[in-house]
C-alpha cells in the first residue's frame, strides 16, 4: 500500500503548478521533463546583423524562439538595459512571437548589443549577445587624381586609397577606361584584396588608359569607384631590365583553426618575375593551393600545426626578392565537457563544470537565472530548495564565446524502500562480520533506528549503526538470528523495512596445502579441504603468486580435483620451473571463505 508521504512524493509537481513559490517537492532521480515541465531551451538565438544605412528594407529583425513548459516569457534587452515595451510602447520596437522587430532603424538609438531572456517557473536564461552595426560604404572623392608617369619596362603602383566603410571586408577591382572593363589580373598585374592597390609588375606602352579602383561591399550590396588615374608610360629606346622587388606583403595574420587563409605576396621585375612559397623549417600544408600565378597562397582547413613562418619568394634573371612573416593560428572556444539537467537531493553535495578548448584557452564563468554567479567550477557542500534553477555556462576568448544551459532540481522526499528494499534473507557466517545496508531514497538525508523484533538496537562494541544506515554486527552467532528493521524518517515522512538473518556454520581449511618441492617433468598434488555449511555450495579457487588459475585455458599444466569429502586438490602436470611460486588455495561460499598457503619449488 502507498503511504501518503509517499503519494505526495509522486505528486508533488502539480502541487508545485499550483503554488509557484513553494518548494518543489519531486521523487529523487525522476527528471521527466515532459511530464512534470522544465525550464527555458533556445532553439534559436539571435545573429549579429548588419544592416545598411541606406538599404529600402526599413526593420531589421532578431529572431528569438525557446522550448519551454509552461511556455516561456521572452523579453530583451539593448546594451545592458531591458527593452520595456509592455511599460512604455516604442515606435520602433515590436515583439512578434519571440522575435524582436525594429522598425525604421535608427543608428544612433539601435546599434548595439541584443540579448533574449526567456524565463518560466524553473528558471531564465539569456541569448548569446547579438551586435546590430550599420554598414555603409562612402563614396570616393570627386577630385581629380594625379597621373601615373612611368618609362616602359618598369614597375608601377596605382593606389586605390577607399573610402571609409563598414564592414572593412569588401571587394576591389580595377576599372580600365570605361566601366564595366575590368582588369583581369595576370602575371603582370595584381590587385591586392588587403589595400586595394593595383600593382603592374612591368609597364607596356599598352597600358596607357585612365584607371579607376571599383569598390563592392557584399554585406551591404553596394560598389563606388573612384575618379580616373591617369597611366602614362614613357616609350623608351631600350627597355632596361630590373631585379625583383617585392611590393605586395603578407603581414603579421591570425587565422582560426578550420578557416581558410590567404597570404598575397607579388613583386615588381623586368623580366616577369616567378615567385615560390615555402613554410620554415616544415613543408607547407597538405590542403594548400597557389593562384594568380603564384602571388596568392590559399590554406585551406587551418590546423594549429599549420602555425609558422610562410616566406615568399621572388625571382628573376638580375635578381632575387625574399620576404617572410609569422602565421598565427588560434581558435574560438569549442565544449570538451559541459552541464546536462540535474537533480539531486536537498542537502546533498553537488559540482557544476565545464570545460572548453580554445586558442587562447577560454575562461569560464556562470550565470544562474540570468545573473553572474562565479567563475570556474561550481560547487555546492549542501543543496537547498534555492539553489534550484536554470544554470549557464559561458566559455569565452578573444575570437568567441558560447554558452551551456542546463536545469538544476533540488528534490525533497518521504523516505521510501520501494527500489531499494533490505534484502529479505540475510546470511551471515559465526564468528563472523555482517553489514545489513538500510539505503532508501529520502530527501533530505533520514535519521536511521534499527531494532531486532521489538527490541531497540544501539551502538555497542559489537554493533555499529552507520552514518548511512547500514548496520554493522561484529563476532555474530546464532543468538543473533532473527528479523531485522530498520526506520528511516525525516521531515517529509517515514518508511521502514525488514529482513532476516540467519547464522550459518563458519568454512574452515580442514587439510592445508603443503609446501613440496617438485622437479621438472614431475607430477605434484597440493591438497585443500574444508567444512563448511551444509546448507551452502563450496567452491575451490587456487592461486599462485596473486595469479588466479584458470583451469579452462590452463589445462596443460593445471587441474582441479574435486574430492566426496569437500577437497579442491590442485595437481599441477609436467611441472616446468616457471611453476614455482606461492600457492594459496581459497573455500568460498556466498557467505564466508577461509584461505590457507603452500611454497612449490623446482628443481632442473
Amino acid at each position: 500500500m502507498v503511504s501518503p508521504a509517499m503519494l505526495l512524493c509522486v505528486l508533488s509537481y502539480f502541487f508545485l503548478l499550483a503554488a509557484a513559490i513553494k518548494p518543489r517537492i519531486f521523487e529523487p532521480r525522476i527528471f521527466d521533463k515532459e511530464a512534470t515541465g522544465f525550464g527555458p531551451i533556445f532553439e534559436e538565438e539571435p545573429l549579429d546583423t548588419v544592416y545598411a544605412e541606406d538599404s529600402p528594407e526599413n526593420k531589421i529583425s532578431m529572431n528569438c524562439r525557446a522550448r519551454a513548459n509552461p511556455p516561456a516569457l521572452i523579453k530583451w534587452w539593448l546594451n545592458n538595459w531591458e527593452i520595456k515595451l509592455m511599460e512604455q510602447p516604442d515606435e520602433h520596437f515590436s515583439l512578434v512571437g519571440g522575435n524582436l522587430v525594429i522598425t525604421n532603424p535608427d543608428k544612433g538609438k539601435h546599434a548595439g548589443k541584443y540579448v533574449c531572456v526567456a524565463k518560466n517557473v524553473y528558471g531564465t536564461v539569456i541569448s548569446k549577445e547579438a551586435t546590430v552595426k550599420f554598414g555603409y560604404l562612402n563614396q570616393f572623392p570627386t577630385d581629380e587624381r594625379e597621373p601615373v608617369h612611368v618609362k616602359e619596362g618598369q614597375g608601377a603602383v596605382l593606389l586605390c586609397s577607399p573610402p571609409s566603410r563598414y564592414p572593412s571586408e569588401v571587394l576591389f577591382r580595377w576599372i580600365y577606361n570605361d566601366f564595366p572593363n575590368f582588369i583581369i589580373p595576370d602575371q603582370r598585374r595584381f590587385v591586392s584584396q588587403t589595400t586595394g592597390n593595383m600593382y603592374i609588375a612591368k609597364v607596356e606602352a599598352s597600358d596607357v588608359g585612365n584607371y579607376s579602383c571599383f569598390v563592392s561591399s557584399p554585406t551591404i550590396g553596394k560598389s563606388v569607384f573612384s575618379m580616373p588615374i591617369p597611366l602614362l608610360p614613357q616609350i623608351e629606346k631600350e627597355v632596361k631590365r630590373y631585379p625583383a622587388d617585392i611590393r605586395v606583403k603578407f603581414p603579421k595574420t591570425y587565422a582560426l583553426v578550420h578557416q581558410n587563409i590567404t597570404l598575397e605576396c607579388f613583386a615588381l621585375g623586368n623580366p616577369l618575375p616567378h615567385i615560390r612559397w615555402r613554410k620554415l623549417d616544415a613543408d607547407l600544408p597538405p590542403n594548400y593551393e597557389v593562384s594568380m600565378n603564384g602571388a596568392l597562397l590559399h590554406l585551406i582547413n587551418v590546423q594549429y600545426e599549420d602555425e609558422g613562418s610562410y616566406e615568399c619568394e621572388t625571382l628573376n634573371v638580375k635578381g632575387m626578392d625574399w620576404y617572410r612573416q609569422w602565421l598565427y593560428v588560434e581558435g574560438a572556444p569549442e565544449w570538451a565537457e559541459h552541464i546536462n539537467d540535474t537533480e539531486k537531493d536537498v542537502g546533498s553535495e553537488l559540482t557544476l563544470r565545464c570545460v572548453a578548448v580554445g586558442k587562447p584557452l577560454p575562461w569560464i564563468r556562470w550565470l544562474k537565472d540570468g545573473y553572474s554567479y562565479g567563475k570556474g567550477e561550481l560547487k555546492f557542500s549542501s543543496l537547498t530548495f534555492e539553489d534550484s534553477g536554470m544554470y549557464q555556462c559561458v566559455a569565452e576568448n578573444e575570437w568567441g564565446t558560447i554558452y551551456a544551459s542546463a536545469e538544476l532540481r533540488v528534490v525533497s522526499c518521504a523516505p521510501t524502500f520501494i527500489y531499494n528494499p533490505v534484502k529479505k534473507v540475510l546470511l551471515g557466517a559465526e564468528k563472523g562480520r555482517v553489514v545489513i545496508e538500510c539505503k532508501p531514497r529520502a530527501a533530505p538525508k533520514p535519521k536511521f533506528i534499527w531494532k531486532r523484533g521489538s527490541e531497540l538496537l544501539t551502538n555497542s562494541s559489537r554493533m555499529l549503526i552507520w552514518d548511512d544506515g547500514s548496520l554493522e554486527i561484529l563476532n555474530v552467532s546464532k543468538s543473533d538470528e532473527g528479523s531485522y528493521t530498520c526506520y528511516a524518517e525525516n521531515d517529509r515522512g517515514k518508511s521502514n523495512s525488514t529482513g532476516t538473518l540467519t547464522i550459518t556454520e563458519a568454512t574452515k581449511i580442514t587439510v592445508a596445502p603443503s609446501d613440496t618441492e617438485a622437479v621438472v617433468g614431475d607430477t605434484a598434488i597440493l591438497q585443500c579441504s574444508a567444512s563448511f555449511d551444509p546448507s551452502l555450495d563450496i567452491t575451490f579457487i587456487w592461486t599462485v603468486d596473486s595469479y588466479v588459475i584458470n583451469f579452462y585455458t590452463d589445462f596443460e599444466h593445471y587441474e582441479l580435483i574435486m574430492g566426496h569429502e569437500n577437497r579442491g586438490d590442485l595437481l599441477i602436470k609436467n611441472i616446468q620451473v616457471r611453476h614455482a611460486g606461492h600457492y594459496s588455495c581459497t573455500a568460498q561460499t556466498i557467505v564466508d571463505n577461509a584461505t590457507a598457503e603452500a611454497d612449490v619449488s623446482v628443481r632442473g
